[in-house]
């Protein structure tokens, strides 16, 4: 018998509504076959786990083409319609057995609300009520109904700060080949309840450790196939968002229903813990200058490219400079127009420039003059890990700019920074300096 065939690709981009900076095409990286799989085998990526749970089985993965972009702002119509016209010609074409999609679930179109929804829709429109296909989301993603009612099983990651994309996939890549047996008939069960998380939204911290903890140990006993709570990212402006808890039974939803009901009344009840607090940006950078046996990590929640945002607020960087202290620092401000300049002088150059502030408004630009210590059209990294661990990213223009001890680290496109590798792709290393600031509010 020949070995069975698993589709998988699709588009993975979180967006964020306010944000007025399109992702165009050169915002992705963009792969297909052969390639698109080799890259992700053995990552902590969702199509890596996707790939393990289904080469395990003696399957074969084949990956039409994934778009895989940083966050930012809503991304081209034509962009999302060039990627669904490659996904949908690739199931006509037939010669799969069932589809496995790694995506995000938080994407914005200028047109579409739920663009992930109308993939979904329009492959199950080919393939028919019968083709099982399951998909890994982001825990931060805009689940609707329709996303739900083509899904046979929709699988979120279960941790935030994210550590187990790989995993997420895997559930999502097993439930497919399982439903191609015959052992698996999943039933779903779902809450949605009007209510945003407010920054205190990690899975190691109550609230949600615990509600965690329990839907861990009703998939563990069997009770559940599969449960996930979607806690839909603030910053999307879209009909219907909101939180969603979710299972699915086997061949049975009572007691998914039963699980579903407990964890949203808790969830709902928690609701007020779920507005995190913070401390001062002054107090935490007061810590640095008394001194600190580590880095100081200081992420920016204002500013989260992790959650779409521009990259270029100089909240910190003011801070920074307002001290008195010439503090050992790494500050990342995206500024395409900084960049070549610096590129421009060249490295060992003295320049000024000014920097930020361009649509983060919240404070102004900074000028600075400062000598070029590294630059470039482009570079790569590997990511350490745990999040995505072993997926490779690439960084497009960047420059560093030294002033004093501060290190401006400059790029032309947002990045978020959420593993140390993107500061030493640029010639940065984090554990030299007293402060690093990077644009994601929990990696």
């Amino acid at each position: 018998m020949a070995a069975r065939r698993i589709l998988a690709g699709g588009i993975a981009q979180e967006s964020h509504s306010f944000n007025p900076i399109r992702m165009g095409r050169d915002s992705f990286t963009i792969t297909a076959g052969d390639d698109a799989v080799a890259r992700a085998r053995g990552t902590n990526s969702t199509l890596g786990g996707i790939i393990d749970a289904v080469e395990a089985a003696g399957a074969e993965v084949i990956v039409p083409t994934l778009y895989r972009a940083q966050s930012g702002g809503p991304v081209e119509d034509a962009v999302f319609a060039e990627m669904k016209d490659i996904m949908l010609d690739a199931v006509r074409r037939g010669d799969f057995d069932a589809i496995a999609l790694p995506l995000h679930g938080g994407m914005l179109t200028p047109t579409l609300h739920d663009p992930e929804g109308v993939l979904m829709q329009e492959l199950r429109a080919i393939v028919g009520p019968d083709v099982p296909m399951t998909a890994a989301f982001d825990l931060h993603a805009h689940v609707t109904p329709e996303i739900l009612e083509t899904c046979d099983l929709l699988a979120a990651y279960l941790t935030n700060p994210h550590g187990d994309q790989g995993a997420t996939g895997l559930r999502a890549g097993r439930a497919a080949l399982a439903m191609l047996d015959g052992s698996l008939k999943p039933v779903l069960a779902w809450s949605h309840l009007p209510m945003l998380t407010l920054g205190n939204d990690r899975t190691d911290e109550e609230p949600l450790q615990g509600l965690h903890r329990r839907a861990a140990a009703a998939m563990a006993s069997g009770v559940v196939h599969d449960a996930s709570i979607f806690n839909a990212q603030q910053f999307l402006d879209v009909p219907g968002l909101g939180q969603v808890v979710m299972a699915y039974g086997n061949g049975d939803a009572a007691q998914a229903k039963a699980l579903v009901a407990d964890l949203a009344a808790d969830l709902w009840a928690a609701r007020a813990q779920l507005i995190g607090t913070y401390p001062s940006l002054d107090a935490c950078l007061a810590r640095a200058v008394a001194g600190t046996a580590r880095p100081l990590i200081l992420g920016d929640q204002g500013d989260r490219v992790a959650a779409g945002a521009p990259g270029d607020s100089t909240v910190i960087l003011h801070a920074l400079l307002g001290l008195g202290v010439d503090l050992p620092a790494a500050m990342p401000i995206c500024d395409a127009e900084a960049v070549a300049r610096c590129r421009t002088a060249g490295v060992g150059a003295t320049v000024t420039v000014t920097v930020g502030g361009r649509f983060s408004t919240s404070a102004p630009p900074v000028t600075l003059t400062g000598e070029v210590v590294s630059a470039g059209e482009g570079t790569s990294l590997i990511y350490q890990g745990p999040a995505e661990k072993g997926q490779r990213a690439f960084i497009g223009p960047f420059a560093v700019l030294r002033v004093g001890a501060l290190k401006v680290v400059l790029t032309a496109r947002p990045y978020s920074y959420i593993d140390p590798e993107y500061f030493r792709a640029m010639g940065v290393e984090p554990r030299d300096q007293r402060v690093v600031v990077t644009r994601s509010g929990y990696h």
